[in-house]
């Protein structure tokens, strides 16, 4: 299955009005159509992707963007995803599937919990995959795999504490993913 395939989004826009006490329309809003454009190959070349407030590096694509997002997180994707979603985020409306092929994200440490699983446990209640902790280079990392149901593809995870441990990072992506691969095979950690 394509990545192409894998996005089943649609960008609804629709012109809402409000009828004046004469039948005029006011407060219009124009409809805008998202098309999906056609899917970009990653590019062989790569670069350096950076994160210095979460701590991480990894290589990605030298023709994917990343999209930043509130807290340091971020989504690493193909280009046509990115201009959809920016033609989304114009629009004020959309509904869509899994963009990215790299996920950061951040979530606090829930008061009283005794370490990193029991932490990522209690942030995600509905987790009910096997965690599996290992220690690369004196760092404590869980990794875990979950079907994704609505888009139903399996979606690989790596996390950690930050240096002051207030906080857990994610780095998640479709587990078949190749962007996602490169980019676990050339993390760096802090």
């Amino acid at each position: 299955m394509t990545p192409a395939s894998r996005i089943r989004a649609i960008a609804l826009a629709a012109a809402i009005g409000v009828l004046g006490s004469v039948g005029a329309t006011v407060g219009v809003r124009p409809a805008i159509a998202c098309e999906y454009g056609n899917w970009v190959e990653p590019s062989r070349e790569t670069r350096r992707y950076e994160n210095s407030q979460l701590g991480v590096a990894f290589q990605i694509p030298a023709n994917y963007r990343a999209m930043g997002r509130q807290g340091g997180q971020a989504s690493i994707m193909n280009p046509t995803n990115y201009d959809y979603i920016q033609c989304i985020t114009r629009s004020g409306y959309g509904e869509g599937g899994w963009f990215a092929s790299v996920e950061l994200n951040v979530d606090g440490v829930p008061t009283g919990s005794r370490g990193l699983e029991q932490a990522i446990r209690a942030n995600h209640t509905w987790l009910d995959s096997q965690i599996r902790l290992v220690n690369q280079g004196g760092k404590e990392l869980a990794v875990y795999i979950y079907t994704d149901q609505h888009d139903e593809i399996e979606v690989a995870n790596i996390a950690f504490f930050t240096p002051d441990r207030r906080r857990i990072v994610t780095i998640s992506g479709p587990q078949d993913d190749p962007v996602f691969q490169r980019a676990i095979a050339t993390l760096e950690l802090r």
